[in-house]
């Protein structure tokens, strides 16, 4: 009987998609899996491993009611350190940013310096949009193409006016 909770509970968090949080100590071990072999049934031993052991439940578990929970209510994911907090990513400044009818974003972290938006919009097509910092601008791409660039002055004084 217990296997059998493991394995439901191990299933349910596989399909819960639409955790509003970063799901950083998940994402993590998710790297770690990937980066341990090279090889594919290596990669896929591991994964189902984890699963049926208990480890990964119990990182989304952790992830989805402790950490995210932290970040909902703080505003920075305490895992990762990164924010805002997803949450905090209203519609209403994508679509004030030019980007229009968007079911759903996820957004990336990579390093100190780019971020990188995977958008699915309501008609089912997506993008990728990301920023990389430079000296004091940052660089706006849209599927590889720069569409702007702005002052790093511009952009904090925007982020000042929204927080007030």
């Amino acid at each position: 009987m217990k296997i059998i909770k493991i394995v439901l509970l191990s299933f349910s968090l596989s399909v819960v998609t639409g955790c509003m949080g970063q799901m950083g100590m998940s994402k993590d071990l998710g790297k770690w899996n990937m980066e341990v072999t090279k090889d594919r049934w290596g990669r896929e031993g591991i994964f189902l491993g984890l699963h049926l052991f208990g480890v990964s439940p119990i990182v989304g578990l952790i992830d989805l009611l402790g950490i995210n929970a932290v970040e909902f209510w703080t505003g920075t994911n305490p895992y990762t350190h990164k924010s805002p907090a997803v949450v905090d990513m209203a519609a209403a400044d994508l679509e004030n940013a030019g980007i229009k009818n968007v079911a759903q974003a996820k957004i990336r972290y990579d390093g100190k310096e780019s971020v990188k938006m995977e958008v699915t919009y309501k008609d089912g097509h997506e993008e990728m949009i990301s920023a990389i910092r430079t000296d004091n601008t940052f660089d706006f791409y849209r599927d590889g193409n720069l569409v702007g660039s702005v002052a790093k002055e511009e952009l904090e004084k925007h982020a000042q006016q929204h927080k007030s």
